[in-house]
């Protein structure tokens, strides 16, 4: 049965239109225009992997969450209550069939960034690389399915996920230094899953682990993934 679960989902999510605008062409326009102006290696390999978690974010909470409301709304859920299907198991499936999509577009910016700006990559990196996804998209997507669960209206899923996304991305050093930002705005960035997902990726094109991050980052992806499961609507 879960593999019929796992078939249906992940037919669904790759007919999904927003998640090609928010995690394909938003990340790899800002990546291709910004990466064109800035001819500085490091600067490159930095914008990537901030635009590789822009996608994973905006995918997760965007899309993901949408999606779990919808499926909500059109009585989905309700079926499932009356079925011997765990909720942990069909939030583990949509994660699955997410995750397929998420390594596909890590690998497409991985892709642009060699042809189109010749950065290069060892195996190490890459193997790096496809694990920060991994967890981060984990992380990511249980935040999007615990704001999901709260919403019951688009405009209001709309407005919950901007206001957990955005904050999300700019506390981070996913794009810039946050050395110059107020006391407050560092101490909250330690907690933000996008700041530790950011040091992690920078290091990994590095071909270095950064071993704390990574423990803080799979701590927070544990934590939403028991709340998103305990947190589930079935109405």
């Amino acid at each position: 049965m879960m593999k019929t679960v796992f078939s249906l989902i992940a037919k669904s999510i790759y007919k999904d239109v927003y998640m090609l605008v928010y995690s394909i062409v938003i990340p790899l326009g800002l990546f291709i225009g910004l990466g064109v102006y800035h001819e500085s290696e490091v600067y490159r390999e930095g914008l990537l992997v901030g635009c590789i978690l822009v996608s994973l974010v905006m995918g997760a909470l965007n899309t993901a969450g949408f999606w779990m409301m919808t499926q909500r709304k059109r009585g989905v859920y309700k079926l499932l209550k009356l079925s011997s299907f765990s909720v942990s198991k069909f939030i583990l499936c949509s994660m699955l069939a997410r995750l397929l999509v998420f390594e596909a577009i890590t690998g497409l910016l991985l892709l642009t960034a060699i042809l189109l700006f010749g950065l290069k990559f060892s195996i190490v990196s890459i193997l790096l690389l496809v694990g920060v996804t991994m967890v981060g998209m984990v992380c990511f997507n249980a935040i999007g399915f615990i704001i999901a669960s709260r919403a019951s209206q688009e405009g209001t899923m709309n407005m919950l996920s901007t206001i957990f996304s955005m904050p999300m991305i700019f506390v981070s050093t996913a794009f810039y230094s946050l050395d110059g930002a107020p006391t407050w705005v560092r101490y909250i960035s330690k907690v933000n899953p996008v700041e530790h997902a950011s040091i992690i990726g920078r290091s990994a094109v590095m071909g270095e682990v950064a071993g704390q991050s990574f423990a803080v980052l799979t701590l927070l992806a544990i934590i939403c993934s028991i709340l998103a499961v305990k947190t589930f609507r079935y109405e």
